[in-house]
């Protein structure tokens, strides 16, 4: 494959290699979904949810990622279970969500992005599309929160804009320390 896309087509080496990158990621990602899917499948709907309104946040925000497959997935697994389980079960007035979702529009907005020490440097337009994006991301949520009652799409959306959140200040916390290492995580 590699002499066919170098030879056939002109890719240069270091166009073949994001290619393969690009390849690795997907399939990576896609086993992971694959996997919390099958373990989520009798609330799959419900799933499918908080990855989109996860991914729409991550995308624009950044946060901790993990270096190794495993971590990935375990602290994935950990994230989702957690809001779409554990904290269902607390019971909170909706006018408090909707505050709690108001300050963690704010808090998206001031921190993000966090990027890694690998990642080149964004430039002002692209800090401040992200940063729209994931305040619009948020605001909509918070518009939704108000309009529909509670069900388990609302619940989930509500818990995983939760723990982004504070996943993003730690990362934020970690990334204004002295350089950090970690065997497993890095900041992305």
């Amino acid at each position: 494959m590699h002499e066919l896309l170098k030879e056939q087509y002109e890719f240069s080496d270091y166009q073949i290699a994001q290619l393969e990158y690009l390849g690795k990621t997907f399939l990576s990602e896609f086993s992971k979904l694959l996997i919390m899917g099958f373990f989520f499948r009798k609330q799959l709907s419900v799933y499918l949810f908080a990855v989109v309104v996860m991914v729409l946040l991550r995308t624009a925000t950044g946060g901790i990622h993990c270096r190794k497959y495993i971590s990935c997935f375990l602290v994935t697994f950990s994230y989702l279970f957690l809001a779409l389980t554990v904290l269902p079960v607390i019971p909170i007035n909706k006018v408090f969500q909707l505050i709690l979702l108001f300050l963690c529009m704010l808090c998206n907005y001031y921190i993000g992005p966090v990027t890694s020490h690998v990642h080149a440097a964004l430039g002002n337009q692209l800090v401040k599309r992200v940063k729209i994006q994931a305040f619009l991301v948020i605001f909509f949520y918070l518009t939704l929160t108000y309009i529909i009652p509670e069900n388990p799409y609302i619940s989930a959306g509500f818990w995983i804009i939760i723990l982004h959140t504070l996943q993003l200040a730690a990362a934020r916390i970690i990334k204004k320390g002295a350089p950090y290492e970690r065997e497993t995580c890095e900041i992305y």
